[in-house]
């Protein structure tokens, strides 16, 4: 037996309803009209923060006051929670939201507080508002040919597209300070794709023709030659007011994942647990792979001990960012709720076996 096929067994005898649903359903690859899928989803549509966020939901199908922010208040966020813990995209709350999103009329937008930034980056070409709402039409299972998220992606492909005319980082930003610290703003109208946009494309499907797969894997390697070494702090939206960051981490290189690297910053372990267990559906676009992140989940997961040498900080913001099991009243919903991402992370793209 595998560390993967132990972590597996584990979670579905001791995991509570939502770890369990997900791993039949994403790693074991159970239908969900199986009858103990559906009686799993019954029960999920119970939990207390499943309840909690359709409590939040308005008459028109709109979750919370605004577009994006934080859960039971930002639509984006709470559908990103329903979906993490295993609400299937067919319950009616989920296709009254997306279909309250795409009735969503444009003279509401300014009332959402995000929506003077976001609207700023839209105008630059940084994915902001508009992005934000086709982002969530995909995770809601909207078509794609939905005029709001076609359109946002033809925006991301002409980002990716005028970034290979780039030839160095002053053809699309310009050195600045902020509060005494280096930093750049984007040059208005100059294209560079933005995290958004990078995000819509791994989501969607129907633009990837063999010319434009290859030209988006030419323009993301592209980008990532030209902002390789970079270190002049966060690229801005300069627009009279601060907006950001929004930035996708061009600069990034690959390198051992340790957990006393998160030490320093306990929410960045939050944020990159989460991250593992999202229940977004991504598909192969930039050809480019982590070499270490599979060795650093599978070392964690065989480490009979990975969550005594997680400290008191990084616990307590998985808790808060992360958690999926209602409690820890036991150690085994602790286990559970550290297994799963990891478990998730190293079976993502394909059904276990």
């Amino acid at each position: 037996m595998t560390t993967i096929d132990r972590a597996v067994d584990f979670i579905l005898t001791h995991g509570a309803p939502n770890l369990r649903y997900r791993i039949r359903r994403e790693v074991l690859g159970t239908p969900a009209d199986a009858p103990e899928m559906r009686a799993l989803q019954e029960v999920i549509l119970r939990l207390p923060r499943v309840k909690k966020a359709f409590a939040c939901q308005r008459e028109d199908g709109f979750f919370g006051r605004v577009l994006h922010g934080v859960p039971f208040d930002a639509f984006d966020s709470t559908v990103d929670l329903l979906k993490r813990h295993g609400v299937e995209l067919t319950d009616p709350h989920l296709t009254a939201a997306g279909e309250a999103l795409i009735r969503w009329p444009e003279a509401d937008y300014p009332r959402d507080h995000f929506y003077k930034a976001g609207n700023a980056m839209d105008e630059h070409g940084r994915g902001g508002f508009r992005a934000i709402i086709a982002d969530q039409l995909v995770e809601l299972g909207a078509d794609e040919a939905t005029p709001q998220v076609r359109d946002e992606i033809n925006r991301a492909l002409a980002a990716f597209a005028g970034s290979l005319a780039h030839t160095s980082i002053d053809d699309f930003s310009r050195p600045a300070a902020f509060r005494g610290q280096p930093c750049r703003y984007y040059i208005k109208g100059a294209p560079f794709p933005a995290a958004n946009h990078v995000s819509l494309l791994a989501k969607t499907l129907p633009w990837r023709t063999a010319a434009n797969l290859a030209m988006v894997r030419r323009a993301y390697a592209h980008c990532r030659a030209l902002m390789r070494g970079y270190a002049g702090g966060v690229i801005y939206v300069n627009c009279g007011h601060f907006v950001g960051p929004f930035n996708y981490p061009w600069n990034a290189e690959p390198q051992p994942l340790t957990l006393r690297g998160f030490d320093a910053h306990p929410i960045d372990f939050a944020w990159f647990m989460k991250g593992l267990s999202s229940a977004s559906t991504t598909y192969p676009t930039f050809g480019e792979d982590d070499p270490y992140l599979a060795e650093a989940l599978r070392e964690w997961l065989a480490d009979n001990s990975f969550a005594d040498r997680l400290t008191d900080e990084q616990l307590r913001m998985f808790k808060q960012y992360a958690a999926l099991e209602p409690a820890w009243r036991r150690r085994e919903s602790l286990l559970c709720d550290l297994y799963f991402p990891l478990v998730i992370g190293l079976t993502r793209g394909g059904v276990y076996k």
